[in-house]
Protein backbone atom coordinates (compact mmCIF):
# COMPACT_ATOMS: atom_id res chain seq x y z
CA UNK A 1 0.00 0.00 0.00
CA UNK A 2 1.06 3.51 -0.51
CA UNK A 3 1.98 6.25 1.93
CA UNK A 4 -1.37 6.98 4.03
CA UNK A 5 -1.78 9.13 6.78
CA UNK A 6 -5.04 10.58 9.44
CA UNK A 7 -6.39 13.74 9.88
CA UNK A 8 -9.53 15.53 11.36
CA UNK A 9 -11.66 17.32 8.46
CA UNK A 10 -15.09 19.36 8.25
CA UNK A 11 -16.24 18.78 4.66
CA UNK A 12 -17.12 22.60 2.77
CA UNK A 13 -17.79 21.59 -0.69
CA UNK A 14 -18.92 18.35 -2.90
CA UNK A 15 -19.02 18.00 -6.57
CA UNK A 16 -19.39 14.69 -8.61
CA UNK A 17 -16.57 13.19 -9.65
CA UNK A 18 -16.55 10.48 -12.30
CA UNK A 19 -19.81 7.67 -12.54
CA UNK A 20 -19.92 7.14 -8.76
CA UNK A 21 -17.48 9.30 -6.68
CA UNK A 22 -17.59 12.41 -5.26
CA UNK A 23 -14.62 15.29 -4.85
CA UNK A 24 -14.47 16.92 -1.55
CA UNK A 25 -12.95 20.02 -0.37
CA UNK A 26 -12.07 19.60 3.35
CA UNK A 27 -10.80 21.84 5.64
CA UNK A 28 -8.09 19.92 7.66
CA UNK A 29 -7.64 21.40 11.33
CA UNK A 30 -3.97 20.04 10.86
CA UNK A 31 -3.39 19.77 6.95
CA UNK A 32 -5.11 23.10 5.64
CA UNK A 33 -7.04 22.60 2.69
CA UNK A 34 -7.60 18.98 1.37
CA UNK A 35 -9.49 17.28 -2.02
CA UNK A 36 -10.02 14.23 -1.73
CA UNK A 37 -11.86 11.67 -3.64
CA UNK A 38 -14.76 10.26 -1.53
CA UNK A 39 -14.93 6.53 -4.21
CA UNK A 40 -18.01 5.15 -5.11
CA UNK A 41 -20.47 7.70 -2.63
CA UNK A 42 -22.65 8.99 -4.81
CA UNK A 43 -24.18 5.03 -5.03
CA UNK A 44 -27.47 4.36 -2.37
CA UNK A 45 -24.99 1.46 -0.59
CA UNK A 46 -22.06 3.79 0.04
CA UNK A 47 -19.97 2.87 2.47
CA UNK A 48 -19.19 6.04 3.35
CA UNK A 49 -22.96 7.36 3.20
CA UNK A 50 -23.10 10.60 5.19
CA UNK A 51 -20.22 11.08 6.13
CA UNK A 52 -19.91 12.72 2.67
CA UNK A 53 -22.48 15.07 3.29
CA UNK A 54 -21.59 19.04 4.25
CA UNK A 55 -20.63 20.19 7.11
CA UNK A 56 -19.61 16.63 8.89
CA UNK A 57 -16.30 16.24 10.83
CA UNK A 58 -14.63 13.18 10.10
CA UNK A 59 -11.61 11.31 11.13
CA UNK A 60 -10.34 10.51 7.98
CA UNK A 61 -7.64 7.66 7.04
CA UNK A 62 -6.62 8.40 3.28
CA UNK A 63 -4.30 7.27 0.73
CA UNK A 64 -1.96 10.00 -1.17
CA UNK A 65 -2.45 9.63 -4.80
CA UNK A 66 -0.54 11.00 -7.93
CA UNK A 67 -2.90 14.07 -8.15
CA UNK A 68 -5.73 13.13 -5.54
CA UNK A 69 -5.84 11.45 -2.52
CA UNK A 70 -8.71 9.21 -1.57
CA UNK A 71 -10.52 8.24 1.38
CA UNK A 72 -9.79 4.98 2.47
CA UNK A 73 -12.17 5.22 5.76
CA UNK A 74 -13.94 8.08 7.32
CA UNK A 75 -15.35 8.14 11.22
CA UNK A 76 -17.83 11.00 12.01
CA UNK A 77 -16.62 12.93 15.17
CA UNK A 78 -19.37 15.99 15.00
CA UNK A 79 -22.13 16.47 12.93
CA UNK A 80 -24.54 19.68 12.69
CA UNK A 81 -27.60 18.74 11.84
CA UNK A 82 -29.74 21.27 12.86
CA UNK A 83 -28.16 23.36 10.85
CA UNK A 84 -30.44 21.88 8.10
CA UNK A 85 -33.60 22.89 10.00
CA UNK A 86 -33.82 26.47 8.68
CA UNK A 87 -32.96 27.95 5.87
CA UNK A 88 -31.35 30.55 7.31
CA UNK A 89 -29.23 29.19 9.41
CA UNK A 90 -27.96 26.70 6.58
CA UNK A 91 -27.24 29.67 4.78
CA UNK A 92 -25.37 31.22 7.03
CA UNK A 93 -23.46 28.18 7.32
CA UNK A 94 -22.61 28.26 3.54
CA UNK A 95 -21.76 31.39 3.70
CA UNK A 96 -19.17 31.29 7.06
CA UNK A 97 -18.02 27.64 4.21
CA UNK A 98 -17.15 29.76 0.86
CA UNK A 99 -15.36 32.52 3.20
CA UNK A 100 -13.53 30.00 4.63
CA UNK A 101 -12.52 28.00 1.71
CA UNK A 102 -11.11 31.61 0.07
CA UNK A 103 -9.06 31.71 3.51
CA UNK A 104 -7.30 27.95 3.90
CA UNK A 105 -4.54 27.12 1.98
CA UNK A 106 -2.95 23.35 1.40
CA UNK A 107 -0.60 21.96 3.45
CA UNK A 108 -1.01 25.12 5.68
CA UNK A 109 -2.78 23.85 9.33
CA UNK A 110 -4.79 26.56 10.63
CA UNK A 111 -6.31 24.81 14.15
CA UNK A 112 -8.20 28.54 15.23
CA UNK A 113 -10.10 29.16 12.33
CA UNK A 114 -10.79 25.18 12.47
CA UNK A 115 -12.38 25.71 15.74
CA UNK A 116 -13.67 29.19 15.17
CA UNK A 117 -15.60 27.82 12.48
CA UNK A 118 -16.71 24.43 14.18
CA UNK A 119 -17.88 26.72 17.01
CA UNK A 120 -19.90 29.18 14.84
CA UNK A 121 -21.21 26.02 13.33
CA UNK A 122 -22.21 24.65 16.53
CA UNK A 123 -23.86 27.85 18.20
CA UNK A 124 -26.25 28.33 14.33
CA UNK A 125 -28.15 25.02 15.31
CA UNK A 126 -31.57 25.61 16.26
CA UNK A 127 -31.28 29.36 16.21
CA UNK A 128 -33.40 32.02 14.98
CA UNK A 129 -33.61 34.14 11.45
CA UNK A 130 -32.21 37.00 13.85
CA UNK A 131 -30.39 35.39 16.03
CA UNK A 132 -28.60 33.00 12.86
CA UNK A 133 -27.53 36.82 11.70
CA UNK A 134 -25.90 37.54 14.44
CA UNK A 135 -24.14 34.44 14.66
CA UNK A 136 -22.81 34.88 11.00
CA UNK A 137 -21.72 38.40 11.48
CA UNK A 138 -19.72 37.39 14.91
CA UNK A 139 -17.96 34.52 12.64
CA UNK A 140 -17.47 36.82 9.60
CA UNK A 141 -15.57 39.35 11.89
CA UNK A 142 -13.64 36.17 13.27
CA UNK A 143 -12.44 35.30 9.87
CA UNK A 144 -11.38 38.27 9.34
CA UNK A 145 -9.10 38.48 12.89
CA UNK A 146 -8.05 35.28 12.14
CA UNK A 147 -6.72 36.26 8.56
CA UNK A 148 -4.96 39.48 9.71
CA UNK A 149 -7.67 41.66 7.97
CA UNK A 150 -9.88 42.73 10.45
CA UNK A 151 -11.45 46.09 10.14
CA UNK A 152 -9.66 48.91 12.45
CA UNK A 153 -13.23 50.09 14.32
CA UNK A 154 -11.46 52.53 16.48
CA UNK A 155 -9.64 54.85 15.65
CA UNK A 156 -9.40 57.27 12.16
CA UNK A 157 -6.50 55.36 9.79
CA UNK A 158 -5.91 58.82 8.14
CA UNK A 159 -5.48 60.60 11.33
CA UNK A 160 -5.01 57.98 13.80
CA UNK A 161 -7.69 59.84 16.10
CA UNK A 162 -9.82 57.96 18.46
CA UNK A 163 -13.28 57.88 17.08
CA UNK A 164 -15.82 59.13 18.92
CA UNK A 165 -19.39 57.42 18.34
CA UNK A 166 -22.71 59.94 19.22
CA UNK A 167 -25.10 58.35 21.23
CA UNK A 168 -27.93 58.72 20.01
CA UNK A 169 -28.66 58.09 15.94
CA UNK A 170 -28.49 61.41 14.33
CA UNK A 171 -26.84 62.84 10.90
CA UNK A 172 -23.49 61.60 12.02
CA UNK A 173 -21.33 59.38 9.21
CA UNK A 174 -18.04 57.96 9.35
CA UNK A 175 -16.32 56.83 6.23
CA UNK A 176 -15.16 53.11 5.77
CA UNK A 177 -12.29 52.31 3.34
CA UNK A 178 -12.21 48.72 1.70
CA UNK A 179 -8.96 49.39 0.57
CA UNK A 180 -7.22 50.36 4.29
CA UNK A 181 -9.83 48.30 6.24
CA UNK A 182 -10.56 50.61 8.62
CA UNK A 183 -13.00 53.99 9.44
CA UNK A 184 -12.18 57.62 8.80
CA UNK A 185 -13.49 61.21 9.23
CA UNK A 186 -15.31 61.71 6.27
CA UNK A 187 -13.79 65.27 5.15
CA UNK A 188 -16.22 67.99 2.64
CA UNK A 189 -13.41 67.13 -0.14
CA UNK A 190 -13.61 63.22 0.63
CA UNK A 191 -16.67 62.22 -1.59
CA UNK A 192 -18.07 58.91 -0.02
CA UNK A 193 -20.60 57.00 -1.95
CA UNK A 194 -23.22 54.57 -0.24
CA UNK A 195 -22.75 51.79 -3.16
CA UNK A 196 -21.18 48.63 -3.22
CA UNK A 197 -17.44 49.46 -3.79
CA UNK A 198 -18.41 53.46 -3.94
CA UNK A 199 -15.19 55.47 -5.03
CA UNK A 200 -11.37 54.26 -5.81
CA UNK A 201 -10.85 52.96 -2.42
CA UNK A 202 -14.26 51.12 -2.03
CA UNK A 203 -15.04 53.65 0.25
CA UNK A 204 -19.16 53.69 1.79
CA UNK A 205 -20.43 55.89 4.71
CA UNK A 206 -21.33 54.28 8.32
CA UNK A 207 -24.04 55.47 10.30
CA UNK A 208 -23.46 55.74 13.95
CA UNK A 209 -25.43 52.54 15.02
CA UNK A 210 -23.39 50.72 12.15
CA UNK A 211 -20.18 51.85 13.81
CA UNK A 212 -20.94 51.05 17.39
CA UNK A 213 -22.33 47.61 16.60
CA UNK A 214 -18.51 47.06 14.91
CA UNK A 215 -16.88 48.27 17.74
CA UNK A 216 -18.83 46.08 19.71
CA UNK A 217 -17.75 42.82 17.57
CA UNK A 218 -14.52 43.81 17.53
CA UNK A 219 -14.23 43.75 21.52
CA UNK A 220 -11.91 40.51 22.04
CA UNK A 221 -14.72 39.90 25.22
CA UNK A 222 -17.76 40.09 22.51
CA UNK A 223 -15.93 37.58 20.24
CA UNK A 224 -16.13 34.92 22.75
CA UNK A 225 -18.99 35.29 25.02
CA UNK A 226 -21.32 32.60 25.45
CA UNK A 227 -23.97 32.19 22.74
CA UNK A 228 -27.08 33.21 24.91
CA UNK A 229 -25.08 36.07 26.54
CA UNK A 230 -23.68 37.08 22.63
CA UNK A 231 -27.63 37.24 21.79
CA UNK A 232 -29.30 38.52 24.77
CA UNK A 233 -26.48 41.75 24.05
CA UNK A 234 -27.69 41.27 20.32
CA UNK A 235 -30.79 42.27 21.19
CA UNK A 236 -30.04 45.72 21.82
CA UNK A 237 -28.88 46.63 18.09
CA UNK A 238 -31.82 46.81 15.55
CA UNK A 239 -32.31 44.22 12.96
CA UNK A 240 -31.83 46.82 10.11
CA UNK A 241 -28.00 47.36 11.60
CA UNK A 242 -27.49 43.75 11.69
CA UNK A 243 -28.20 43.52 8.24
CA UNK A 244 -26.23 46.60 6.96
CA UNK A 245 -23.31 45.24 8.94
CA UNK A 246 -23.83 42.22 7.18
CA UNK A 247 -23.89 43.83 3.49
CA UNK A 248 -20.46 46.14 4.87
CA UNK A 249 -18.77 42.98 5.27
CA UNK A 250 -20.00 41.25 2.23
CA UNK A 251 -18.51 43.98 0.23
CA UNK A 252 -15.24 44.21 2.24
CA UNK A 253 -14.59 40.40 1.77
CA UNK A 254 -15.28 40.74 -2.08
CA UNK A 255 -13.03 43.81 -2.55
CA UNK A 256 -10.22 42.02 -0.96
CA UNK A 257 -10.95 38.91 -2.32
CA UNK A 258 -11.03 40.44 -5.94
CA UNK A 259 -14.66 38.23 -6.79
CA UNK A 260 -17.97 38.24 -5.85
CA UNK A 261 -18.79 34.98 -3.14
CA UNK A 262 -22.07 33.25 -4.50
CA UNK A 263 -23.89 32.46 -1.12
CA UNK A 264 -24.50 35.86 0.59
CA UNK A 265 -26.83 37.33 -2.28
CA UNK A 266 -28.90 34.29 -0.78
CA UNK A 267 -28.81 35.73 2.55
CA UNK A 268 -30.58 38.37 1.30
CA UNK A 269 -34.13 36.16 0.23
CA UNK A 270 -34.06 35.21 3.81
CA UNK A 271 -34.89 38.44 5.33
CA UNK A 272 -37.11 39.94 1.95
CA UNK A 273 -38.82 42.28 2.46
CA UNK A 274 -37.08 43.44 5.54
CA UNK A 275 -33.32 43.48 4.19
CA UNK A 276 -31.94 46.96 3.84
CA UNK A 277 -31.97 47.98 0.47
CA UNK A 278 -28.91 48.66 -0.89
CA UNK A 279 -27.59 48.47 -4.32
Amino acid sequence: MGRTYRTIGINLKAMPLGESDRLLSVFSRDRGLLKLVAPHSRGARSRLGGRVDLFVVNDLFISAGRSLDRILQAETVATYQGLNNHLTTLTAAQYLGEVVLYQIHPQQPQPDLFNWLCATLDQLQGASSRAALALLVRGLCGILRLGGIAPEWYQCHESGCKIAVPTADTDWRLGFSFASGGVFTIRADHPVGNGSFAGAGGDRQLTASEVRLGQWLALPTTQFLARDEFLAQAEAYPLSVWLSLERVLRQYLQFHLEQALRVPPLLDSCFSPVAVSQP
